[in-house]
């Protein structure tokens, strides 16, 4: 035995004991790690089964935010192997990951999860591909829920139409436009845009489209003709000429999988894409596109062991440690499917006919990307990784990322149009709009009401305060200049004071911290933010402090680790309730004076069709990566941390995105937004003359002083 061979079985054994909590006893660097998404309800099996898995093995949990976070722990090493979709591996080959794919994870026992064919009426002399010009489509439609993907549902129509890449249109315009004049009467329903009034102006515009759905004005989500096999009723019994579907669906429709036919396949053929006809009943029937399985992916270090250990799982104890590894890798999976060998994620890809394809298809040129400028490394990585998990599910057009050196930066480049977007918090939006004069276009949204930016006012206990006139010459902490809680209270002033507003440096006391616009005035940089506010009042700066709500709860909580707060006691502070108690039906404990977002989407003066675009496609990727999506595990989590940081580029706590119109549905009062606009066409404060700001002098004055000087010598 060669020197090789004896190392080799050595190294074998050293790893079976290690992942079989042998007597090697491996030290911690020596563990296989599996990275966990936990899914929701009866797929959040972490707590279940991974202390099963540390206690009896040597492999342990590592708990992913999301998919991709999981490819990203196992490319630097952290995690050693874990399972994922097509398209997360898709964005893993992308993103230059080296992992290698070991094991298929299979629902039943076909090469692919799905195929999708083209099935045509043997009547509609569709004899090749070219004759599906000028045709009626039957197609699933748009927002289909699970086991369909937008890319490969539109892999027909990017073979055979045509883009004009019209500028006075938007790119999804195109499509529907482009396809119009393609086929004849058609039924694609559901929703094109996430918008309902661009929605209904498009169909509006492009009403063939809709002409084979069962409900053509409607055009939407539940018509007959929508769905897998609303496809293939639109064919067999609402007049189509070539569905595009499922090659199970289509085997189920006519009768091919024990199930009652619902139309005669004698009648039907499949479309072949090199342009033949095939009978329904060929046994090998041809696919224009398929979808391969959710697969375990592994480090090519590691690979080959957990393709091996992974098979030699069972249920059979389900006490045992290879029950808890098997559960938490399956899903709805029942079949685990080695691989001949364990594989390039290029190569297991290529195995399904056209899916790297779908992915190939030209786009206009120049592109039209959406440019999100970041302002860190951090907010750029996952920006990055985000506009891979948007191009990997089809949305168009998709984000591009670049990173300026600070806000004002990326501000200044939306604002002369190098970037398209930038995100600011509800304290950067004044200048944002007037300084750079960009417009809100969308904001992050949260139900709870301490999630969002809520002004609230804070006095001390023995103060009497019981409108904001008697608060005239107090001495006021605020957050900052300009911010959400400063044009807050300039609104207060304006709705309820009977002094006429000049600036809340002339309406409030000279030693307010009020800030300035290039300074701290009479405040110490302790005083800033919404915790400083407080201290301010803690410390007996201020007679009263306006601040968020979030900040004021977590004191009455005993939350705020400072020692400042510390000594302090809340029951000697309380709310003043300037526009009364709230109402019941805001459900909302603290009487507030206004409330905005914590994040605003700002874009530049760009026009309306370019701003839709930008709308649509950040409402898309708030669907498919926010916390209303319905899948059991999220590919890619725009909400949550990003390797293990916190509110990158997004708050954490944010729900989903909304634009204006949905803001103003919510039941509390005073949204902030006319307060903003308003402020925001307003001179700057320094602008505003004030009999209490000391103004330098001028040249002219200057000027005239010294001539009064000379004449006095």
């Amino acid at each position: 035995m060669t020197k090789f061979q004896c190392f080799y079985i050595a190294f074998l054994l050293s790893v079976a004991g290690v992942v079989f909590g042998g007597s090697t006893n491996p030290g911690k660097s020596d563990k296989l790690i599996l990275c966990v998404v936990d899914g929701r309800g009866s797929y959040k099996k972490s707590v279940k089964f991974c202390p099963i898995l540390e206690q009896k093995s040597n492999i342990e949990c590592v708990i992913g935010v999301d998919r991709l976070d999981c490819v990203r722990r196992i490319h630097k090493g952290s995690a050693h192997f874990g399972v994922f979709s097509a398209e997360d591996l898709v964005a893993a080959r992308w993103a230059s990951t080296e992992i290698l794919v070991t094991n298929e994870m299979r629902f039943h026992d076909t090469n692919f999860e799905y195929e999708i064919v083209a099935v045509v009426d043997n009547e509609a002399d569709i004899h090749s591909a070219h004759d599906l010009k000028g045709s009626r489509l039957c197609h699933p439609g748009n927002g289909l829920e699970g086991h369909w993907s937008d890319v490969l549902g539109s892999y027909l129509e990017n073979v055979m139409v045509q883009k004009t890449c019209d500028e006075s249109i938007s790119i999804t315009e195109d499509r529907f436009r482009s396809a119009s004049k393609f086929f004849g009467p058609s039924c694609k329903a559901g929703p094109w845009v996430p918008d309902p009034i661009q929605d209904r102006l498009l169909k509006s515009r492009y009403p063939s489209l809709c002409q084979m759905c069962y409900n053509p004005f409607r055009c939407d989500i539940g018509d007959k003709h929508w769905g897998r096999r609303g496809t293939l009723y639109c064919l067999t019994s609402g007049g189509g000429d070539v569905s595009w579907a499922r090659l199970d669906d289509v085997k189920s429709h006519f009768g091919f999988s024990g199930l009652k036919a619902e139309a005669n396949p004698d009648e039907y053929s499949f479309l072949c894409p090199d342009g033949h006809l095939q009978p329904l009943n060929a046994t090998q029937p041809c696919v224009w596109v398929s979808k391969p399985w959710p697969a375990i992916a592994a480090r090519r270090s590691h690979a080959a062991f957990i393709q091996e250990l992974v098979m030699k799982l069972s249920h059979d104890d389900q006490m045992s440690w290879d029950n808890a590894l098997l559960s938490l890798l399956e899903s709805y999976h029942v079949k685990i499917q080695p691989l001949d060998n364990t594989i390039p994620i290029d190569d297991y890809l290529d195995q399904a006919v056209g899916f790297q394809s779908a992915y190939s298809f030209p786009e206009c040129n120049p592109p039209r990307s959406i440019v999100f400028c970041t302002t860190n490394i951090i907010q750029h990585i996952k920006c990055s990784w985000l506009q891979e998990a948007a191009q990997v599910h089809g949305i168009v057009p998709n984000i591009q990322c670049i990173r300026g050196t600070d806000l004002d930066h990326c501000m200044d480049d939306t604002m002369y149009k190098t970037a398209d977007v930038v995100l600011v918090d509800q304290d950067s939006r004044v200048r944002a709009q007037r300084d750079y004069k960009l417009e809100p276009l969308l904001f992050e949204f949260s139900k709870e009401m301490h999630d969002r930016y809520v002004t609230v006012a804070i006095t001390h206990e023995g103060k009497r305060v019981d409108s904001f006139d008697d608060l005239y010459n107090s001495k006021v902490c605020l957050p900052s200049h300009e911010g959400a809680a400063y044009v807050s209270v300039v609104q207060a002033i304006k709705d309820l004071s009977s002094r006429k507003y000049i600036s809340l440096k002339n309406y409030f006391s000279d030693n307010s911290c009020t800030w300035q616009p290039n300074g701290s005035g009479n405040c110490k940089d302790d005083y800033r933010g919404d915790l400083g506010a407080l201290q301010c009042l803690i410390d007996g700066r201020g007679d009263v402090a306006f601040l968020s709500s979030d900040v004021f709860k977590n004191f009455t909580m005993g939350l705020l680790d400072y020692p400042w707060a510390k000594k302090a006691s809340y029951k000697n502070y309380r709310l003043f309730c300037p526009y009364g108690k709230n109402e019941r039906s805001t459900r909302f404990e603290y009487c507030h004076l206004h409330w905005t977002a914590r994040g605003h989407i700002m874009v530049h003066n760009a026009t309306l069709i370019r701003k839709n675009e930008i709308h649509n496609s950040l409402r898309d990727m708030d669907r498919l990566f926010g916390k209303d999506i319905k899948t059991n595990t999220l590919p890619f989590t725009m909400y949550g941390p990003f390797d293990r940081k916190s509110n990158v580029i997004f708050h954490d706590n944010t729900e989903n995105l909304k634009n204006i119109g949905d803001l103003m549905k919510d039941s509390a009062p005073r949204l902030m937004e006319s307060s903003f606009e308003k402020y925001s066409q307003e001179p700057k404060p320094s602008e505003t003359s004030s009999s209490r700001i000391n103004k330098p002098l001028g040249y002219f004055s200057l000027f005239s002083m010294l001539i009064l000087l000379f004449v006095n010598i």
